[in-house]
């Protein structure tokens, strides 16, 4: 099989030749020590632009940051081809330089520019959205022109690498309950949660038709397989009561996996936390898989397989804290080993890491993937 074939085989919940690798991402430094450095830095970009254009250079970093970001997740799929993995996701993220500190995005939520060896790093600190009254007046998103600039996007990348590495489309950033909750703080979210969900149940409606045309534009574009991102909880459970997430969010989660359904694909959810109490809200959404499992918020891998193993296809459990960032070869080896062991039999696997920061190491990612070419044949137990 090839990486699209053992993709799609273990999303139809059925068993590949091996277990397939994923990643949601690789850290623009991670990627530099993959690819080498580029020959002008983030920051060094910023900088020459602030001279060129001392008066409004940030409406020229705006100007230039879809060819940066192609460039960007260009590199990404390079990098992530090159580790040996069989897919990784890409997306548009639509910010609007407000000044070579700080991002604002048409959700109305500010992000900081961050340092990572030289990259740009986003790092989401608050929200302007603060009531629906500031929502109401809010010069909001145009999805036809997200739609556009998703397929122009994809197209590109998806020239370049389709042959190489299988492209998931992604929300990263702009998904349905982080973009929502993200423009308000999490506080304000909560209060109307409770006090106005008719507001948030528009808010999530709003967003649910974003992003289903940016479904329909990568899908266009060539992709097969669409990720809902969008952390739904913590350690200690959901942010919201299960019972709320099934009146508020099921109905656009529903409406999101039909669009890419009826363009003959798949759909994933991406969340880390805690979601043991929703499974089954998360099948009965449509996903088709669910990622990131992570084991260090207690996600039980086993008990997921037995529960749900044979309606969604599941992704990840390998921990980022310290197998990936820290781990000896060994280690990698072992996690990945018992990972397979569990959730591999019967298929309906994809190995990946449960996230991605920039502590991980791409050494301990190539140990993981030549991990799952080791023990990750079929039937289980065979290989290695």
């Amino acid at each position: 099989m090839d990486f699209r074939e053992r993709v799609l085989t273990a999303l139809e919940l059925k068993e590949p030749d091996r277990v397939p690798t994923h990643v949601i991402a690789l850290d623009a430094n991670n990627v530099d020590k993959v690819l080498g450095k580029p020959e002008i830095s983030d920051f060094q970009l910023i900088e020459m632009i602030k001279q060129q254009y001392p008066e409004n250079y940030a409406e020229k970093l705006t100007e230039g940051l879809s060819a940066m970001e192609t460039e960007i997740f260009s590199r990404m799929a390079e990098a992530s081809w090159k580790l040996g993995f069989d897919a990784i996701q890409i997306g548009i993220i639509p910010y609007t330089f407000r000044n070579d500190k700080e991002f604002i995005d048409p959700w109305g939520r500010i992000w900081e520019i961050r340092n990572n060896e030289e990259n740009v790093f986003p790092f989401y600190r608050e929200g302007f959205i603060t009531s629906p009254e500031v929502w109401e007046e809010w010069d909001k998103p145009d999805a036809e022109k997200l739609a556009e600039e998703m397929y122009e996007f994809t197209s590109q990348i998806y020239k370049k690498y389709n042959d190489k590495i299988f492209l998931i489309g992604v929300d990263d950033f702009i998904g349905i309950f982080e973009s929502t909750w993200q423009s308000m703080g999490i506080v304000e979210f909560s209060r109307q949660v409770i006090k106005n969900p008719s507001y948030i149940k528009e808010r999530f409606e709003f967003q649910t038709n974003i992003i289903c045309e940016l479904i329909k534009a990568s899908f266009d574009a060539g992709l097969e397989v669409w990720t809902e991102s969008g952390d739904l909880g913590y350690k200690s459970g959901t942010f919201m009561r299960p019972e709320d997430m099934r009146k508020l969010l099921l109905p656009c989660y529903k409406n999101m996996t039909k669009t890419a359904h009826n363009k003959g694909g798949k759909c994933i959810l991406h969340s880390d936390g805690n979601l043991m109490g929703v499974l089954d809200f998360i099948v009965d959404a449509g996903f088709d898989g669910l990622h990131s499992l992570d084991p260090q918020a207690g996600m039980d891998l086993l008990k997921i397989k037995q529960q749900v193993g044979d309606k969604l296809c599941l992704l990840g459990n390998i921990d980022v804290s310290y197998i990936l960032s820290r781990g000896s070869q060994k280690e990698v080896e072992a996690a990945v080993k018992k990972t397979i062991e569990i959730a591999g039999p019967g298929g309906g696997f994809i190995l990946s890491p449960t996230n991605i920061h920039p502590a991980v190491r791409p050494e301990n990612l190539r140990w993981m993937v030549e991990a799952a070419k080791k023990y990750g044949v079929y039937p289980i137990g065979r290989g290695g």
